[in-house]
């Protein structure tokens, strides 16, 4: 008899502990995505402080494309959520920072995912989207410099990724993809670059690629197939 009491304790144990272990998840799972929105409400004043005054216009486009990245990753989120309140007894996540497979940029706390695959510039831009994140937007030197140094890393020589910058609205005002304008840039130097060249078909060069072999831009024909830098904030790992 005391032997049964003792097996039912240790079965009963492991039922509570198994439990705890589910609810433990699923609280940081929610505490995740109160971060994420928290740390992007708290991040635009500071973005506000140190990018060039935007217009009504380019501030509201911008806060669509950050709710729209917020919206797709409570997305993901809360399908994991889903997943492992249907099965408690799920191997515990282990939660990051970053997405798997994608780089972490302590200069700025964004997350970047550099493809290998190859798109042209619209479908980079909605398989970002699709990703819960963007096209990468370079504001800073800082930046720049350190996805360059990871695409030529990555990369080899003579390798072009997309980033979030074109014309395609109007030529010769280059934009970002949260629609900001470009401020601070980086085009190939001793070049007439963006030069619109019209070799690649009529409708010109009205998007922008990062070369790993010159560490700058150049445009280029939106329709060419390259591979992308998509980009997404960081979620902040809080210790208990």
């Amino acid at each position: 008899m005391e032997n049964y009491h003792s097996k039912q304790g240790s079965q009963g144990g492991k039922k509570w502990a198994g439990l705890l272990t589910c609810q433990t998840i699923l609280l940081v799972l929610i505490g995740l995505l109160v971060s994420i929105s928290t740390n992007q409400a708290a991040a635009e004043p500071l973005s506000n402080a140190t990018q060039p005054v935007e217009t009504p216009e380019e501030e509201l486009a911008s806060l669509r494309l950050n709710l729209s990245t917020v919206l797709r990753r409570y997305s993901r989120l809360r399908d994991e959520y889903d997943s492992l309140a249907q099965n408690c007894s799920a191997t515990v996540v282990n939660f990051k920072e970053c997405p798997e497979g994608w780089l972490h940029v302590l200069v700025n706390e964004k997350c970047y995912y550099f493809s290998n695959d190859k798109m042209d510039w619209p479908s980079s831009r909605d398989n970002c989207t699709s990703m819960g994140g963007h096209l990468s937007i370079l504001h800073s030197k800082n930046v720049h410099e350190a996805l360059e140094k990871e695409a030529s890393r990555i990369g080899g020589f003579n390798n072009y990724f997309w980033i979030g910058l074109s014309d395609r609205e109007m030529e010769g005002d280059w934009r970002w993809v949260d629609n900001t304008t470009l401020t601070n840039n980086f085009w190939k130097q001793y070049s007439l670059e963006p030069d619109n060249n019209v070799s690649g078909g009529v409708d010109g060069e009205d998007c922008a690629v990062l070369e790993s072999n010159t560490h700058a831009w150049s445009d280029v024909p939106c329709d060419f197939t390259y591979r992308r830098i998509c980009q997404m904030d960081a979620v902040p790992i809080t210790s208990a």
